[in-house]
């Protein structure tokens, strides 16, 4: 049909709208001032225009019926043009107005109160009027039967111009709710997993809703237990397990893949573990592990989980290598299964040492990177000032081969990235190293220069006394041997 669509200038992006779906129901759509050509005379258009159109379709706002407005100077051209609003005028409330402040000529007809989309429900009623009065004259002139057939035809094409409405709606809001599940689901990524998380909840509670919203949920709250901390006096392990672990358990219902499946049970057992962090007792975190397992026998993340628990337990590094390795071959997050294996490196003694310079060793071989934070964990917990100590030496030099060892180090540590603030303890271990590997050569040169550097400069303390020490433990330089004696025998 030809349409005229009359609308108050606040409510110019809704009548857009409006336009470009009635268009594309093949309706001929005049949407009034954008119409009109430079220099073409404003009544005389309108009037041209409503009075060509097989319908008006009339947005009411307190603004469009407000004496003196456009919207009314159109009304009353309608009016004049159709004496009888039935089949010609379509009010559609799209503001709230009083009934009360409506023209008698638009009460006279029913009035659309949309109560969900209004362009979906409008192109529904528009799809509902009857034809104008010529094609309804040219319809009657084909006889009774050609009266069925329009009848019928009409009420098809309400019927798809209906449905086509609802559904091009549906799939709208799909395709929204899809990105804002991935863009909170980037921000979840990135650390605002609070924020993230409401949004995806509220997404959740839309009806339908879509399995990738759910799956952006599931996915966030698992990424928020891995990346979780506790706050001293401000948010504790288990007042985050809470929010997250009810998203974890709805997913269990959903019909999942099971290696997805697994992955859940694995987060739920992880939260189980941390509330446990503090002294919450609670299911046991092994059981949910196990049937994670039971699943998906090679699910990285029960594997790594349930490795980093067994790391509080002394004398279970057996099995704790056995279930890294598990983690590792399963090659899903190998950065989640580093940080677990260095995560428990700290000060003071430490047993988990070893295994972690184990581990540093292998991804030394395999050309992995580390990240900037595990270094500084290795120093500070291991290389820095606790290599001064005998004890945790020992520790050291029972951890790898000899060769290996020196090579993590500097692997750890390269020479033309150490800074100054560094670099005397970073030469003490260098010399510590290569004494232990037996080059002697080398410690005794790398230990010399150390130890002249430190007198030169007047300091002393425990950095001094123990690269003295460590000089004196190599016994005095081999004497050169003479000319003569290096010449072979006649």
């Amino acid at each position: 049909m030809k349409l005229f669509l009359s609308y108050p200038s606040g409510q110019r992006p809704l009548a857009e709208r409006l336009t470009l779906a009635l268009e594309a129901e093949g309706h001929e759509v005049f949407i009034d001032r954008s119409e009109l050509k430079a220099g073409e005379s404003f009544h005389q258009r309108l009037r041209e225009s409503i009075q060509g159109a097989d319908a008006l379709v009339f947005l009411v706002t307190p603004d469009s019926v407000r004496a003196g407005s456009y919207a009314l100077a159109e009304l009353n051209i309608a009016q004049q043009h159709w004496r009888r609003p039935s089949g010609h005028v379509l009010p559609v409330i799209v503001s709230p107005t009083p009934m009360a402040a409506l023209p008698p000529y638009l009460t006279a007809v029913t009035v659309l109160e949309p109560r969900g989309d209004a362009v979906a429900e409008t192109v529904a009623a528009v799809a509902r009027l009857r034809p104008s009065s010529r094609a309804w004259r040219h319809g009657l002139a084909g006889g009774a039967a050609a009266l069925v057939m329009a009848v019928i035809g009409i009420w098809l094409f309400a019927r798809q111009a209906e449905q086509s409405a609802a559904e091009a709606t549906r799939r709208a809001a799909a395709q929204r709710d899809l990105a804002q599940a991935q863009s909170a689901r980037e921000l979840c990524f990135t650390g605002g997993h609070t924020v993230a998380l409401a949004q995806l909840n509220a997404l959740a509670a839309h009806t339908p809703v879509q399995d990738a919203v759910l799956d952006a949920r599931e996915d966030c709250v698992m990424r928020w237990l891995r990346d979780l901390r506790a706050v001293v006096g401000k948010q504790t392990f288990s007042e985050q397990v809470e929010q997250a672990q009810p998203v974890l358990l709805q997913g269990l219902s959903r019909d999942v893949a099971l290696p997805r499946k697994a992955n859940l049970r694995a987060h739920i057992g992880w939260g189980e573990y941390l509330r446990s962090r503090d002294g919450i007792a609670g299911v046991d975190p092994v059981s949910h592990w196990k049937r994670a397992l039971a699943e998906d026998s090679g699910n990285t993340y029960a594997h790594a989980m349930w490795a980093r628990q067994l790391l509080d337990r002394p004398g279970r590094f057996g099995d704790v290598e056995t279930h890294f390795a598990a983690a590792l071959a399963g090659g899903q997050n190998r950065p989640f299964v580093r940080a677990l294996q260095f995560n428990t490196l700290s000060p003071g003694p430490n047993e988990n040492l070893p295994y972690a310079l184990v581990a540093a060793n292998e991804m030394r071989r395999r050309k992995e990177t580390i990240r900037p934070d595990h270094v500084n964990r290795f120093w500070n917990n291991v290389f820095g000032s606790r290599m001064l100590d005998a004890d945790t030496r020992a520790a050291v030099w029972a951890s790898l081969p000899p060769a290996d060892l020196l090579a993590t180090f500097l692997w750890l540590f390269p020479d033309a990235e150490v800074g100054t603030e560094r670099r005397p303890l970073w030469r003490f271990n260098l010399a510590s190293l290569q004494a232990h590997k037996g080059d002697m050569g080398a410690a005794r040169k790398t230990f010399q220069s150390l130890v002249g550097e430190l007198q030169a400069k007047g300091q002393v303390g425990r950095l001094l006394d123990e690269a003295e020490r460590g000089l004196a433990q190599l016994g005095p330089a081999p004497a050169a041997k003479s000319q003569g004696a290096t010449k072979a025998a006649p």
